[in-house]
């Protein structure tokens, strides 16, 4: 067998529609809910159209399996390793595809395994429904780069990190930081717009300031500027959030910006990153910032 999914759900299913339409691809599954009156049928009924094994136990499911896929839940990834990589031997890898914290990714690489036995983790950086197995995803760890040559093949969209375990989930939620955080940004900037009547005039004021440019663009242009005028941008943060409360909009998101400032400003950056701090390289001003945290 050289794949079991630990966990056949909507992602587990969708993964293994796609891997089943790329030739002869040996796969399995434990669930505990494979016997379940309720959800059973659906999920034997779409093994069985993916030509997927349905095992009855985690021994058997991880009998001579090339590599096991947990995907289960966040919440019970680390007990499933804890019980599941006691299980392997040499030349089998253990790789978990959860939506887990570095964190967690890393208390699995740190557990107890035979020699030989490979850990990756794989953090899928997108939508499984639609786009099946060519989902893109990032792989870390000793077994990355066994996975990889594996199922690359089978036309995964996998890049291997040369990093440890935790890696490929850490670009994950530090991705989601940006792109769950922008959208509150811009909920609360355009609440208070619609109740001044001036949402359109706000989205194209923003437009002449955002459209076009690149995130490595804008990144450069914010970082060391950011920094740079922290108590300037701190004071017309009091401001911001005295507007938004005065509209009735809840101003979280900028009192937290404007707290953030206020650590900032309390350190002379213009003198720390020197006379041309402005077009400093935001790698550059990162590196100053982390040192300093």
């Amino acid at each position: 067998m050289k794949l079991v999914f630990i966990g056949f759900g909507e992602a587990a299913f969708h993964l293994a529609q796609g891997l089943h339409t790329q030739g002869d691809l040996e796969m399995g599954t434990f669930d505990v809910n494979a016997r379940d009156p309720q959800r059973g049928p659906l999920i034997r009924q779409r093994a069985q159209q993916t030509r997927v094994t349905v095992f009855d136990s985690l021994e058997a499911a991880c009998h001579n399996a090339r590599f096991v896929v947990c995907l289960t839940s966040a919440s019970s990834a680390l007990g499933l390793a804890q019980r599941i990589l006691p299980l392997l031997q040499a030349g089998q890898t253990y790789a978990d595809m959860n939506s887990a914290a570095p964190t967690v990714k890393q208390a699995i690489d740190a557990l107890p395994r035979a020699a030989g036995v490979g850990v990756c983790d794989i953090a899928v950086m997108g939508t499984v429904p639609g786009n099946n197995h060519r989902v893109p995803m990032l792989l870390a760890g000793d077994g990355a780069q066994a996975f990889n040559q594996a199922f690359s093949p089978y036309g995964m969209r996998l890049s291997v990190l040369a990093a440890p375990a935790g890696a490929a989930s850490a670009i994950k939620m530090l991705k989601s930081v940006v792109m769950k955080g922008l959208p509150q940004l811009l909920i609360e900037a355009f609440q208070a717009a619609e109740k001044f009547h001036v949402l359109d005039t706000l989205v194209e004021s923003l437009g002449d300031s955002l459209n076009g440019k690149t995130v490595e663009q804008l990144a450069n242009t914010f970082t060391a500027r950011t920094l740079i005028h922290a108590r300037r941008r701190s004071a017309e943060m009091t401001d911001v959030v005295a507007t938004l409360e005065s509209a009735g909009v809840d101003a979280s998101m900028s009192r937290a910006c404007h707290g953030q400032l206020e650590k900032q400003a309390a350190i002379d950056w213009t003198t720390l990153l020197g006379p041309d701090a402005s077009d400093m390289d935001y790698r550059t001003a990162i590196q100053h910032l982390t040192r300093l945290s």
